[in-house]
């Protein structure tokens, strides 16, 4: 059985142990398809959660995807989320590949994946 992390676990987490929460051992998995444009990722996302106006007025608008471009390191990192991977694994290898340009390399990917989170583009599991 896999434990999900929603945003407000961690959210919760960060204020119980008011400290950053570790998510090493979490697999990330997409929620969204992608795109290479230029080697770089390009994340086509649709919008969730539509208000009132959103569905009535501005309807064709909110059907649009919003496509979200991607640096090379978030590139990378995309491209190593594959639902098996942890994210020590997908750290390890991002700080191997681009070795000084990334570092602190735990934090930079560990923040990069909470950002992805907290915006629904990722979940976060947790193998039990």
């Amino acid at each position: 059985m896999k434990r999900v992390l929603t945003h407000w676990d961690l959210r919760k987490e960060l204020k119980i142990n008011r400290q950053e929460t570790d998510i090493s051992e979490f697999i990330p998995v997409r929620n969204f398809q992608h795109e290479i444009v230029d080697g770089l990722v390009v994340v086509i996302a649709y919008r969730t959660k539509q208000s009132f106006l959103d569905r009535t007025i501005f309807k064709k608008w909110a059907e649009k995807p919003v496509k979200i471009d991607l640096d090379e390191i978030g590139s990378y990192v995309w491209k190593l989320i594959d639902g098996k991977r942890n994210v020590l694994e997908i750290t390890t290898l991002a700080e191997e590949h681009f070795n000084e340009k990334i570092q602190p390399a735990k934090e930079r990917v560990s923040l990069f994946l909470k950002q992805l989170h907290k915006n629904n583009l990722i979940t976060l599991y947790m193998k039990s």
